[in-house]
């Protein structure tokens, strides 16, 4: 009988799509990129195409799409030329694109990923450049790189091709910085190795920051497709919380989900939440205390023990996922924890949004233990700790932000001697 490891498993773990490719929302509530803006580039559009137009192109565009060979800069190029055949005038792409985000035919990923393709494509350049402001690296590996440079083929989807070029010169010359692929670039034109629009989509690319670029629209739909062959979307169950901003980032908090973990990271994150809740919201936990001859005592946990039981456990699990060999020494944040657990449906966006409207706990002008103070004073008893209503899993699973964030010892409640924990 051959026994197959978790990692051979993950290795037989099949990429399976549909024969169309979809990009259909069924987890974000209203985008990221509401403004007053996105509304008036939507009327735009609307102006120079009719709405259900704009749809029929984009589904047009995805019936011709190889799933194996996804590429953002193509599809905003044939979507633009279907709405070109529409209206000769239309210039208002984003609008197009936002307009799709709207009625949900795709997800916040997506638009910011044709989003920064579009802006790739409308980008003015003046070449070639020239000067003493070009950095250019030492000869000897100048003369190895440019030949590297040569044969790029600007045909292949640029958000794969341009990082396997920048990786290779990487390869060569491993101090290589913006300048010098500056210089690099315009060293290649000049000896004819590319033509001019070859160099100016370098140029744009390096710009771009395309080799810095974490997530394609290849990657995400691959990580989409199999985390819902995993864990199938039952309707299109929304939360706001997910496409809300992430603290100091200019991007929500499902996007930063996909932009830093695999799917398989994702799970394992999720997985941990469902723990936590089966913990919580368990009846009965107990203590086992064997001696010599096998017989044993039962210390059944009151409601408080067994709340502080799960906060310990969670705090546990949370320090072994950087010695797992999925994250890498990475110690994902509390809320991408959060974040993943929706992804796979082990928390209803009700219960997500709910979180996110608990004023003490999201307060700015709050202080960390102000915060804390709060929630646990108001869970501090046995019987409030049973989390009757209006309480819930969500309120509780606030105050386990916290707890679990409140460094050891410095939380009152370590101390309680009546506590088991």
């Amino acid at each position: 009988m051959i026994r197959l490891s978790l990692g051979s498993l993950l290795l037989l773990w099949v990429f399976q799509v549909s024969a169309t490719v979809t990009f259909q929302n069924d987890r974000e509530g209203k985008s990221y990129y509401q403004s007053k803006s996105y509304t008036k580039e939507i009327s735009r559009a609307h102006k120079l195409v009719p709405e259900t137009i704009i749809q029929t192109s984009f589904e047009n565009v995805l019936t011709e799409v190889d799933p194996q060979k996804i590429c953002s800069f193509t599809i905003v190029e044939k979507f633009e030329k279907e709405l070109l055949n529409q209206n000769p005038k239309f210039n208002r792409v984003e609008g197009g694109l936002y307009s799709l985000r709207e009625k949900n035919l795709i997800d916040d990923t997506v638009l910011k990923i044709l989003l920064e393709a579009q802006e790739f494509r409308e980008r003015k350049l003046h070449l070639p450049k020239v000067g003493e402001s070009l950095v250019i690296p030492p000869e000897e590996y100048v003369k190895e790189i440019t030949p590297l440079i040569g044969k790029f083929d600007p045909g292949i989807c640029l958000e794969e091709s341009y990082k396997n070029l920048y990786s290779e010169i990487l390869k060569v010359y491993k101090k290589t910085t913006s300048k010098n692929l500056e210089a690099l670039f315009v060293k290649a034109y000049q000896e004819k190795r590319i033509d001019y629009k070859t160099y100016e989509i370098l140029e744009k690319a390096r710009l771009q920051e395309l080799h810095l670029t974490r997530l394609s629209l290849q990657n995400y739909y691959k990580k989409i497709s199999n985390l819902r062959n995993q864990y199938p979307v039952m309707g299109n169950e929304s939360s706001e919380f997910v496409a809300g901003k992430a603290s100091k980032q200019k991007q929500s908090y499902r996007q930063r989900l996909y932009e830093n973990y695999s799917e398989m990271q994702i799970i394992i994150m999720g997985n941990i939440i469902k723990k936590l809740r089966t913990r919580l919201e368990s009846p009965r936990a107990e203590i086992l205390i064997f001696d010599k001859e096998e017989d044993f005592e039962t210390i059944v946990l009151g409601p408080m023990e067994r709340f502080r039981l799960a906060i310990r456990l969670l705090r546990k699990e949370m320090a072994e996922l950087k010695l797992n060999t999925f994250f890498d020494g990475r110690t994902p944040d509390y809320l991408d924890l959060i974040t993943a657990s929706f992804e796979i449906g082990a928390i209803a966006g009700e219960e997500v949004d709910e979180m996110s409207t608990l004023q003490e706990f999201w307060n700015p002008k709050k202080t960390f233990w102000e915060k804390a103070r709060v929630w646990v004073q108001l869970l501090s008893s046995t019987a409030t700790i049973v989390i009757p209503p209006p309480f819930g899993f969500i309120p509780a699973l606030a105050v386990v932000v916290i707890e679990a964030t409140i460094p050891p010892g410095t939380n009152p409640n370590d101390i309680d001697p009546t506590s088991l924990f």
